[in-house]
């Protein structure tokens, strides 16, 4: 169920939706460094993928380059309008299953999902640790979770605090913490990386 916090950022993040690739300065530069994040994540051909917090779909034609058309892209956002947003510039792409809901509280089989990616999104998680246990659920045994952002812990942090904004309490926790989490939801961090313009972890659920 949907809380009082999620409620004020599901209306910060829908009133955002329609310019939100000028807001986040999704330009040709910000998603080549994206693309290039992607050499570091595992996708194959047929694989079904999750982008967790998928917004307008920033991450969907490239997450396609991989997958290909026998693949699954499911797309979760707790926006309405981000998700209508993605449902316009995305229809060409007949293999979308979209699902509107916060992480915690998705509805999906158990083991159904080859790879998570959470781009930008895992400071706005509320609960944090149920997310990780959903993540967890949702992957098959030896499934990947990969959580990025264009900006190390200590700036994205700064950046979310210094918002006159429903977001301004949402942090990304540092390497300890984030361990200890990973660990409780049942998976093992394999690569962590803080620094400069990158913020990149990459999970394996055991």
């Amino acid at each position: 169920m949907v809380n009082k916090n999620y409620d004020d950022k599901i209306e910060y993040f829908n009133t955002l939706s329609k310019n939100w690739d000028e807001i986040v300065g999704n330009d040709e530069t910000r998603i080549q460094k994206i693309k290039n994040i992607f050499g570091m994540i595992d996708i194959t051909y047929g694989l079904r993928v999750m982008d967790v917090g998928c917004g307008t779909g920033v991450l969907f034609p490239i997450i396609e380059e991989y997958i290909g058309p026998q693949g699954t892209l499911v797309a979760v956002d707790t926006s309405d309008k981000m998700i209508e947003e993605a449902k316009k510039r995305y229809k060409h792409f007949t293999n979308i299953q979209y699902i509107v809901a916060p992480l915690e509280d998705i509805t999906l089989p158990d083991n159904s999902i080859d790879v998570v990616i959470c781009f930008a999104v895992f400071p706005h998680i509320e609960d944090k640790l149920k997310a990780l246990k959903k993540c967890h659920e949702c992957l098959k045994n030896n499934g990947s979770l990969y959580i990025f952002h264009l900006s190390n812990t200590k700036s994205l942090n700064e950046f979310h605090h210094n918002l006159n904004a429903p977001v301004s309490r949402d942090y990304m926790p540092y390497r300890e913490e984030l361990d200890t989490m990973l660990r409780e939801a049942g998976f093992i961090m394999k690569k962590y990386i803080d620094q400069p313009e990158l913020n990149f972890i990459h999970a394996t659920a055991e």
